[in-house]
């Protein structure tokens, strides 16, 4: 059966198959149901935070579709029918191109995203079905909890969404163990196409794998035990970072400018 742990096993096993280690992991819209889904079943090979962009987390927390629930369950497996939810949901995550950067999106490529979206709705509409018989819990529930996921998570939800509420964000910043929020005045439910979001994404993931190579560096020096570091705390504990400082004040396996890089990405990683 197709469930969003299902979708965890199959990245686990590609993942596998091409020999990668390590991920990121980013989703829009439903998309954060299989994200946090991945963040859950493979923590130990996320790095970094759980980047979320108008998370979808219940239908009675949604906004412009909880009629669907009325809806027959035959009915919403047709083509016709999901074909007609996904243009309500691109209808309300219309989002204008950011210009904070001329060369960002230009209309020639606003033209060519638009034929691409227009020509992958048209190969099939199987894909959109399963989503959508996910996020409505149809035949099954998501099989596990949001509040579940001990990864840190960074959601971003704009305040003319019409798709997901206020209230849904906010029912995650209180719940998850780790959560922060970051209201995008103005954005709608297309956040995924707001250049300046997704580029704190990206930079944020940059930070990520930059303070992972770091902690993965010194920790081949250095045992985890010298370090003060058990596996229930965080590279941000105190008696970590203590001895983390000092260890690259006497580290001996860094030239003095990649020891200068990694004492400032330390410090300051969001400047990366």
């Amino acid at each position: 059966s197709w469930t969003p742990l299902r979708m965890a096993e199959i990245v686990e096993e590609m993942a596998n198959g091409f020999n990668i280690q390590k991920f990121s992991l980013m989703g829009h819209s439903c998309g954060a149901i299989y994200a946090m889904a991945c963040a859950l079943r493979l923590k130990s090979r996320v790095v970094g935070t759980v980047w979320l962009m108008s998370p979808w987390v219940h239908l009675t927390l949604a906004k412009r579709m909880k009629w669907i629930k009325h809806v027959p369950t035959t009915l919403l497996k047709s083509q016709s029918t999901a074909s007609l939810l996904y243009k309500s949901l691109s209808v309300a995550a219309k989002e204008p191109p950011c210009k904070s950067d001329p060369n960002i999106l230009n209309y020639d490529r606003e033209k060519l995203v638009k034929a691409m979206l227009e020509d992958n709705m048209a190969e099939s509409l199987e894909g959109a079905n399963n989503d959508l018989m996910v996020c409505l819990e149809l035949y099954h529930s998501f099989g596990f909890s949001y509040k579940d996921v001990t990864l840190p998570v960074h959601v971003f939800w704009g305040t003319k969404d019409a798709v997901i509420s206020k209230e849904a964000v906010d029912w995650m910043e209180q719940r998850l163990p780790q959560c922060t929020l970051s209201v995008i005045e103005g954005g709608t439910h297309g956040l995924l196409w707001r250049a300046d979001v997704v580029s704190q994404i990206f930079k944020g993931i940059s930070s990520s794998w930059k303070l992972a190579e770091f902690e993965r560096a010194l920790t081949q020096r250095w045992s985890i035990k010298q370090l003060g570091l058990n596996k229930h705390q965080s590279y941000r504990s105190s008696t970590y970072s203590t001895n983390l400082q000092q260890a690259i004040q006497t580290s001996n396996i860094y030239d003095t400018q990649t020891l200068y890089q990694s004492q400032q990405i330390f410090e300051d990683p969001d400047r990366f």
